[in-house]
């Protein structure tokens, strides 16, 4: 009688006991290929989305020079780095004075994308104003320099002054902000706000020649060409597995990062004896994108068929 009991018991115990569930692996995408136009100037800024894996829009680098946050409590302006644009503060005159450059003290965007880390900073805790210098057209000639002020701010606008540094060409306008992109873009050739940035959650990267800083007293800041990420698009660097190799299994093995410049340029080499470029095959990218999806990319050329530089082109899969 006791063994049948220990049997019974026994038997109810893994009757009753729940089925594992088996985990089932992730199913990544198809590898997709796709080829940027920069151009061969690189006049070309192409916004870019992962997961349609289409341009969403594009315009020319000199079409803007100045970004204002979006949001309703946004104060924050950046520079358009990919013309090497720069921005001095002038705390010992009047806005009507005429400006001379020569003793200014030049300061750059951080294209890590930290907005504590821009030119302008918090310039509502700054006296004066600003000298902006445009820095260089598609054909490498000089845009020239406008000083400006950020007279006030609203949740609805900015109202700013601009004028050449001899106080020519003087502008006062409201530049609305655009709550459905990052920044509203406002050109100074066109005295008003320009469309440039797609909808926030329509791109996740953007090809861009941008101005890239050095630890280096002698060479602050260059000129480059390359890829930077939209807010909260996170980034990982891998030369450690091949681009085959790396799964979706695999995604705590990376080190992600939010930084806007994780992608960054470097991902080629220049030979200054050839004069020509080479990707670096080695290197690959883990992306986590604006909708939470995972991507992995790999370069594979910079020229076209034509062999023509300025072509940037990657192997791109979900995982």
């Amino acid at each position: 009688m006791r063994r049948y009991l220990i049997y019974l018991v026994t038997f109810l115990f893994f009757s009753c006991e729940k089925e594992e569930l088996a985990i089932l692996p992730h199913s990544p995408g198809n590898i997709l290929s796709k080829e940027i136009e920069l151009g061969i100037d690189y006049r070309n800024q192409v916004f870019y989305d992962l997961g349609s894996n289409s341009v969403v829009s594009n315009n020319l680098k000199t079409d803007w020079d100045l970004g204002f946050q979006s949001s309703n409590d946004g104060f924050h302006i950046i520079l358009n780095s990919s013309t090497y644009s720069s921005l001095a503060h002038v705390d010992n005159s009047l806005f009507s004075d005429s400006i001379s450059t020569s003793n200014l003290s030049w300061t750059w965007d951080n294209p890590s994308g930290n907005l504590d880390s821009t030119a302008f900073g918090d310039y509502r805790e700054k006296s004066g104003f600003f000298v902006i210098d445009r820095g260089y057209n598609i054909n490498a000639s000089l845009r020239g320099f406008k000083k400006i002020s950020i007279d006030s701010i609203t949740s609805e606008f900015y109202q700013i002054s601009y004028a050449n540094l001899d106080n020519s060409d003087f502008n006062s306008v409201k530049v609305f902000k655009n709550p459905q992109v990052n920044f509203t873009s406002f050109s100074f050739s066109q005295n008003d706000v320009v469309n440039i940035q797609p909808l926030t959650d329509d791109w996740d990267l953007i090809f861009t020649q941008y101005t890239h800083l050095f630890d280096d007293p002698t060479t602050p800041a260059y000129l480059v060409t390359g890829v930077l990420s939209n807010y909260d698009v996170m980034v990982a660097k891998d030369t450690s597995y091949s681009f085959n190799e790396i799964t979706y299994e695999m995604l705590t093995n990376f080190n992600f990062t939010y930084d806007c410049n994780a992608i960054g340029y470097d991902w080629k080499n220049y030979n200054h004896n050839s004069g020509s470029y080479t990707i670096n095959s080695n290197v690959n990218y883990i992306i986590k994108d604006r909708k939470q999806k995972y991507f992995k990319l790999r370069f594979t050329d910079f020229y076209n068929s034509d062999g023509d530089k300025g072509y940037p082109t990657f192997e791109l899969q979900e995982l």
